[in-house]
């Protein structure tokens, strides 16, 4: 699904962007049913195995576009399978040991609450979570956040960094409705939370000044425009010497 491509473009998108249609032409082609075995979730665990193995081998927005595809008729549970066999290997330490009673769970030193490679794969991992589900309701998103939580984020840290990537573009109102369905289950610290609000209303304040900047620029430049259309359309008005004269024979 991922590999899959073509150089027949009829427009200036990518071929890769159009996973559906590269897809059934590889039914045409085969003669095959790819399409409906891949939107089927009863193969979610040979999917999630399969692109465990290829998907990181991909730039992330080739992988964000296929999953969209992959999953937007899917449960919440189906997409958690999806989201913890490609991420699982996203933020390890160099140091970390795979558990060999839990393959997802990875045991590692303390040391590794702030190593920058492991917080550099939450945030990762969160923006692909923010990206599959930015139509999603807050209480879908909680649910998936909490699917994940049995399985990733052993150190506080770490989910912190996850969750600051996951929110990194939502309004106020979005993430007070997201803490109120999560908070709970996850343990979030206060001050964690009172953060990230207050982040959220930061950048409140600052599109609805961007709003207004942009309003006050289009009344501006509406006004500028009907200005030039009168002085076109009233010559008179640029030359005042003509009423003089006008006048003057007049007399």
């Amino acid at each position: 699904m991922v590999r899959f491509g073509t150089n027949m473009q009829k427009t200036s998108e990518p071929a890769w962007q159009d996973v559906g249609a590269n897809v059934l032409r590889m039914d045409t082609l085969y003669d095959a049913s790819f399409h409906d075995w891949l939107k089927c979730e009863d193969n979610v665990s040979i999917i999630a195995s399969y692109l465990q193995r290829i998907a990181n081998e991909y730039p992330m927005d080739r992988i964000i576009n296929a999953l969209r595809w992959l999953v937007s008729s899917w449960r919440v549970e189906s997409t958690a399978v999806i989201v913890r066999h490609i991420t699982a290997e996203w933020a390890v330490s160099a140091t970390a040991k795979a558990a060999a009673s839990a393959p997802f769970r990875l045991e590692a030193p303390q040391s590794s609450a702030a190593d920058p490679a492991v917080m550099a794969g939450e945030a990762r991992r969160g923006l692909l979570v923010r990206e599959l589900t930015k139509d999603w309701t807050c209480q879908q998103i909680a649910q998936l956040v909490g699917m994940l939580s049995l399985t990733f984020w052993s150190e506080r840290t770490h989910l912190e960094a996850f969750l600051r990537a996951l929110v990194s573009d939502w309004d106020f109102c979005r993430l007070s409705s997201f803490f109120s369905y999560i908070s709970g289950q996850l343990g979030l610290d206060y001050r964690v939370k009172v953060s990230m609000l207050q982040q959220a209303a930061r950048r409140n304040a600052s599109r609805l000044s961007l709003k207004r900047s942009r309003n006050s620029a289009a009344r501006s430049t509406a006004a500028d425009n009907g200005s030039s259309k009168r002085m076109r359309h009233d010559p008179a008005e640029l030359s005042p010497a003509a009423g003089d004269n006008g006048g003057s024979n007049g007399a």
